[in-house]
């Protein structure tokens, strides 16, 4: 874990405004009914998006929504502000926030190093292809029904 806040407060958390972090299935939890039940927690909130590397291979990730996209599952947006951040940084507590956001390591002069590329979150999720759809179906009915 790389945490510098005053290294990301001075910079204004250039790389929350360019993209979101992306999260690891362990982020949801620590067993398939866990990741299931928190990841459709998650899509119903609107504030988290299944992203995808190569979507005819199935190649998913998750990741918070951009700002403007809320409510999306699916989004693809190369480039976008993450829902999460604030004028004063990061809305989410530590221990909430993605993999991807934990292992940024801030650097000074504003070339951070990623400690997780997204290869390697979505061979994390290639074990959870079938939660990530039935977590998108069980969102999706939660909506539904709730009109």
């Amino acid at each position: 874990m790389f945490i510098n806040e005053k290294i990301c407060k001075k910079c204004g958390g250039k790389c929350c405004k360019s993209y979101p972090g992306i999260a690891l299935p362990k982020d949801f939890g620590n067993n398939k009914e866990e990741i299931f039940q928190k990841l459709t927690q998650a899509l119903k909130s609107g504030k988290w998006a299944i992203d995808w590397n190569d979507r005819k291979k199935e190649e998913y990730f998750v990741r918070p929504a951009v700002k403007g996209k809320e409510n999306l599952i699916f989004d693809h947006s190369i480039s976008g502000e993450c829902v999460f951040l604030t004028k004063t940084g990061c809305k989410l507590k530590y221990n909430e926030r993605p993999s991807g956001c934990l292992l940024l390591e801030p650097k000074s002069n504003e070339k951070c190093k990623q400690h997780l590329s997204k290869r390697q979150a979505i061979e994390e999720w290639s074990k959870y292809k079938d939660i990530i759809i039935e977590a998108v179906i069980n969102a999706e009915e939660i909506e539904i029904s709730g009109k």
